[in-house]
């Protein structure tokens, strides 16, 4: 992922980028991070990448939200309220479902960039960026789904073999 240079965003939006970048690598170690330990110490930590994942769809949510309010839009209410929904709900899910409901919700946030009210309101660097950090967010999922899966499929076969 490529920081946007200072010249391509509003300094209101340098901050936001760096700590977007810090939060991205942190999904992504942590997801990675799974697959290291044994499958019992990996446990404590499946519900770590849905959880930071919810906390970036509320800081977007919260964005998106307050830019539509302040030009007295309300276009994107409908959905930006659904994704916050989701972001909140997901720490009360077991890690499957919070992964997958995650991904689902990350998914809704590309469609959602893709709306006139978006991409005209915010300058490209940021788009460019929410891109990025939103792929290394799926992909982060992602791995957190296959190791689940694989886990669940490595205790059938042991199961298979007893």
């Amino acid at each position: 992922m490529r920081l946007p240079r200072d010249n391509e965003l509003p300094a209101s939006l340098i901050p936001l980028t760096r700590l977007q970048f810090f939060h991205g690598l942190m999904v992504v170690a942590v997801a990675t991070a799974i697959w290291l330990p044994a499958p019992d110490v990996a446990q404590h930590w499946l519900a770590l990448p849905a959880q930071l994942t919810a906390v970036y769809l509320l800081l977007l949510t919260g964005l998106y939200a307050g830019s539509e309010l302040a030009r007295g839009a309300s276009t994107l209410m409908p959905a930006v309220m659904l994704l916050a929904l989701a972001a909140l709900i997901t720490p009360f899910l077991p890690a499957l479902a919070a992964t997958l409901l995650m991904a689902l919700a990350v998914m809704m946030l590309f469609a959602m960039e893709k709306v006139a009210a978006i991409r005209d309101h915010w300058p490209p660097a940021w788009q460019k960026g929410r891109r990025q950090h939103m792929q290394f967010q799926m992909v982060s999922l992602a791995s957190v789904v296959f190791w689940l899966i694989s886990q669940d499929n490595q205790a059938l076969i042991q199961r298979a073999l007893e």
